[in-house]
């Protein structure tokens, strides 16, 4: 049975880290949001909120395509070869969050995104019951406070995300949405990961401490027997063995 996970944060809290750990210690497929596919976002970042205005409904229908392409694929790969436990680094529900962000800045207009919502509504219908409802078994949500946030943009070091300080202000924002939606979303079952407390991606007892909190969960849900539990478990020191940020350059903090 189809298992779809969703690893939920803003910008460059740690959502593609986790998703690669997570699927290598799954022994499953992640999916991640590759910004070369969206040759668009370097202009949307370039002019400030004239930029994000002129562009936010063109970039959101190409996140909307990019993203619905690999929950199909994924579905695909569950329904036709087996695959569970598929996991997103970005999904259609991130999108929306990235889109209502824009809406409530007045930088999306309001019959573009009534466009918007409706075009997402229509892609999770479609592929609702195949097998998948249209809501993920689980979201992991990564929580960190702003000042977080914006290091991890600056450690990563895309020059259209850091070039203009008139950024923060909408980093500030996104960071508010994320924080709102984790306060009222409801519709299916949330983790919460304190990424003050975890650094999955530098140290080795809170990548086990994290790994076992999503699988746990997985249990407690019926996603995941409790035997296929014990057995990652055993097999996870030969997967990571002493393997640092600095020894594998694809878990940087993003």
């Amino acid at each position: 049975m189809v298992q779809i996970i969703y690893v939920n944060a803003p910008i460059g809290i740690g959502k593609t880290s986790l998703t690669r750990i997570l699927t290598k210690d799954l022994g499953t497929k992640g999916f991640y949001e590759d910004v070369e596919n969206i040759p668009m976002l370097k202009e949307f970042y370039s002019d400030g909120n004239k930029s994000r205005n002129d562009l936010s409904f063109a970039l959101q229908i190409a996140f909307l395509n990019y993203r619905f392409k690999q929950l199909r694929e994924g579905l695909y790969l569950a329904e036709h070869e087996g695959m569970a436990n598929t996991v997103y680094d970005s999904s259609l529900l991130s999108d929306s969050l990235m889109a209502f962000n824009l809406y409530k800045r007045g930088e999306f207009p309001k019959t573009m995104f009534d466009l918007y919502i409706e075009l997402n509504q229509n892609m999770i219908s479609d592929v609702a019951a195949h097998p998948f409802n249209g809501i993920p078994d689980l979201i992991i949500y990564l929580d960190a406070p702003f000042e977080v946030m914006l290091d991890h943009i600056k450690l990563r070091g895309r020059e259209m995300e850091t070039e203009d300080p008139k950024l923060i202000d909408y980093y500030k924002s996104v960071w508010e949405t994320y924080s709102h939606w984790y306060q009222g979303y409801s519709q299916s079952s949330v983790l919460r990961i304190d990424m003050r407390k975890y650094d999955f991606v530098n140290r080795l007892e809170d990548r086990d401490a994290v790994l076992n909190m999503i699988e746990q969960r997985l249990v407690e849900l019926g996603k995941l027997k409790e035997s296929e539990f014990e057995k990652i478990k055993a097999e996870r020191a030969e997967k990571f063995g002493d393997i640092t940020a600095a020894d594998t350059p694809e878990l940087v903090t993003e």
